[in-house]
């Protein structure tokens, strides 16, 4: 069982890699999804776009994953 300091760190390691996301996001000039409206066409290609900079903070190329998208290609 991890220990909860372990936990704790892992967890704050978390909300670092959250915020760093969000601050580039930022200085691209892209939106929060959390900033528009639920349910709106506008806030899911805002979370698909969140995941796919996520992806690429992890060094995964959001293409190379078979998802929806490039089925469409």
């Amino acid at each position: 069982m991890k220990s909860k300091v372990a936990t704790d760190l892992h967890h704050l390691e978390a909300i670092a890699f959250c915020a760093t996301v969000d601050a580039i996001r930022k200085a691209k000039g892209k939106p929060r999804a959390e900033d528009l409206p639920p349910g709106t066409i506008a806030r899911m290609l805002a979370e698909i776009d969140i995941i796919n900079d996520t992806l690429c903070m992890l060094g995964i190329d959001p293409g190379d994953l078979g998802g929806w998208e490039s089925q469409s290609r």
